[in-house]
């Protein structure tokens, strides 16, 4: 995610921007994905932080979408 979001920061507008950003979105959701095979699988159980992670980061990235939005439309 983060090499993501630094590839779509140094690209040329913000709509590369924006594209590197939903790449950013989507290996988050990869990410949410193998932690909760991790968990099923016993590595580690329900009420560890590492569950709350994914939100949390997804939150931010959101954000971030938003504000980058704005860009585009002022």
């Amino acid at each position: 995610m983060p090499a993501n979001i630094a590839e779509g920061y140094a690209r040329s507008g913000t709509r590369e921007l924006l594209h590197f950003l939903s790449i950013s979105a989507g290996s988050l959701s990869e990410l949410d994905t193998l932690i909760e095979l991790a968990q099923r699988l016993g590595y580690f159980d329900e009420t560890e932080e590492l569950r709350k992670t994914p939100d949390d980061v997804s939150g931010m990235l959101m954000g971030l979408q938003t504000s980058v939005r704005r860009r585009l439309d002022s």
